[in-house]
C-alpha cells in the first residue's frame, strides 16, 4: 500500500512515505519574549525557525502537539502538552491551569489565530510572531506523479490539501484521503471529497489506515 504523508516536519513512520507539498522558509524576527510568562509554539517549524530559544529557559512553554514537543526537547527545552493537540486544546488548558495574562505565540505566517483572539477577548496581554512562511514549489510535475500513484494521502495542513486539489489531483485517481484535524477535513470536503480524521500520533497509525 502506497501511503504518502504531506508533513514538512515528518516523524518517521514505518510504511509511510513523506513528500511535502511546500517549502518552509525562515522570516527574520525580533525577540518579543521579555516580560512574557507563557510561550506557545504552534508547530515544529515554529521551534526550528525561532531565533531566541536561549531566552526561554525560565518561561512556561506549551507545545501544540507531540511533534512540536519533540522539536523543543531536541533544543533542550521542556514543554507541556494540552489534552487535545489543537488550538481548542490549548485554550482549554490555559483556562484550567493559568491566568494567561502575558503570553507569546510563535507560529507561521498566516497561521491560525484562535488562541491569540481568545486570550485578547478575555483581557490577556498576548502577542504573536510569525517566524516562517510556507512557499509553494514552482513545479509539481514529479511530485504530482508520486501523488497520483498513492493509495492514501495524509494531509497535515490546510495548505497541503489546497495545493493537492488545485495543482495535482486528477479525476482518474482512486485515493483515500485522511486529515489530522477537523479543520483540514473541512477543507477537503470543500473540494467535494470525503476524508477520515486520524489520531496522527497513534502508535498504530499504519494499521488504522489499512483497515479503513
Amino acid at each position: 500500500m502506497n501511503i504518502i504523508d504531506t508533513s514538512t516536519n515528518f516523524l518517521s513512520k514505518s510504511g509511510i512515505n513523506n513528500i511535502p507539498l511546500f517549502a518552509i522558509n525562515k522570516i527574520e524576527h525580533a525577540d518579543l519574549s521579555s516580560g512574557k510568562e507563557i510561550v506557545i509554539f504552534q508547530s515544529p517549524s515554529a521551534v526550528k525557525n525561532y531565533s531566541f530559544l536561549d531566552k526561554l529557559a525560565n518561561k512556561k512553554i506549551i507545545a501544540m502537539g507531540p511533534g512540536t514537543q519533540k522539536a523543543l526537547q531536541e533544543k533542550g527545552l521542556d514543554s507541556t502538552l494540552p489534552k487535545n493537540y489543537n488550538s481548542a486544546g490549548i485554550i482549554e488548558y490555559l483556562e484550567s491551569n493559568f491566568n494567561a495574562n502575558n503570553v507569546l505565540i510563535i507560529k507561521g505566517e498566516n497561521g491560525v489565530n484562535d488562541i491569540e483572539e481568545h486570550i485578547a477577548n478575555y483581557g490577556g496581554n498576548v502577542e504573536s510572531i510569525s517566524v516562517y512562511r510556507r512557499n509553494v514549489f514552482e513545479d509539481y510535475t514529479q511530485i504530482g506523479n508520486d501523488y497520483l500513484n498513492a493509495d492514501a494521502i495524509i494531509f497535515t495542513s490546510t495548505m497541503a490539501a489546497k495545493i493537492y486539489f488545485e495543482k495535482i489531483y486528477q479525476n482518474r485517481v482512486n485515493t483515500r484521503f485522511y486529515s489530522i484535524s477537523n479543520r483540514i477535513k473541512g477543507i477537503i470536503e470543500e473540494y467535494g471529497f470525503e476524508a477520515i480524521t486520524l489520531d496522527y500520533f497513534s502508535d498504530n497509525l499504519l494499521e488504522k489506515i489499512k483497515t479503513t
